[in-house]
């Protein structure tokens, strides 16, 4: 019986440490991507975008506003055509019939020309209006610019601490299977009857429960790191 109890208990530890190993592996067999990569994905990200989108709605402003003074010439043509005529009767005598007489012709007019109107107050200030849209164009561009280079320093602090839970994972799995091994003896010699001293296999358990809640830190931490890391530069890094 006792004999049966050691097996159960060696298959359920091994049942359990091949099932941690599967959970960790993908973890420690991660390469992260180089951060010049990830710093290309924030550049092509969809705010970046919405950045350049704007700049070039105010650049379309900035070509309308130096255009604007083609609103002060105006032109104008007519086109007409028509007939003139003339009718007209003679009565030279009672003893004569009455002349009727009619002439006409064909006439076309043409007409052409330009107007200028120069309102003085928008002519004074054009050069205010055409700056004032400059600064608005370069307002975009320094404000992609900080948002940009807040989001490689963010980037950059979430590198470094994937690369530390990175290691600190491999360290956090070997106090896991160390603690978990003298768990399992402290059992055996329980269960088996070799200690009288109950206190060894609640500390033993106490540290394995420890092991297992940092290493579950270090894992949610490093997870958790990842997912920013690929929402931030829209880069796979893990696959899940």
């Amino acid at each position: 019986m006792k004999r049966l109890i050691i097996i159960a208990i060696v298959i359920l530890g091994v049942t359990r440490a091949n099932a941690q190993n599967n959970i960790e592996e993908e973890y420690l067999s991660l390469t992260l991507p180089p951060i010049e990569t990830l710093f290309e994905g924030i550049r092509n990200s969809s705010t970046v975008q919405f950045y350049n989108y704007r700049m070039e709605g105010e650049e379309l402003m900035l070509k309308t506003e130096r255009r604007r003074w083609q609103e002060y010439i105006s032109f104008y043509a007519s086109y007409q055509y028509g007939v003139m005529a003339m009718n007209a009767y003679s009565n030279i005598g009672i003893d004569y019939p009455m002349i009727y007489q009619y002439s006409g012709s064909a006439q076309m007019w043409y007409s052409a020309g330009a107007l200028l109107r120069i309102p003085l107050d928008q002519l004074f200030d054009r050069g205010n209006r055409i700056r004032r849209q400059q600064l608005k164009i370069e307002e975009t561009r320094t404000e992609r610019e900080l948002w940009y280079d807040e989001q490689k320093l963010r980037l950059i602090e979430l590198y470094a601490k994937t690369q530390e839970m990175l290691g600190n994972l491999n360290q956090a799995i070997q106090m896991y299977i160390l603690t978990d091994a003298q768990f399992q003896v402290a059992e055996k010699e329980f269960i088996l009857g070799g200690s009288n001293n109950p206190g060894a296999l609640s500390n033993a358990k106490g540290q394995q429960v420890q092991a297992v809640l940092q290493l579950e830190r270090i894992k949610s931490e490093l997870n958790a790191a990842i997912l920013k890391m690929e929402v931030m530069s829209g880069t796979k890094i893990m696959n899940r």
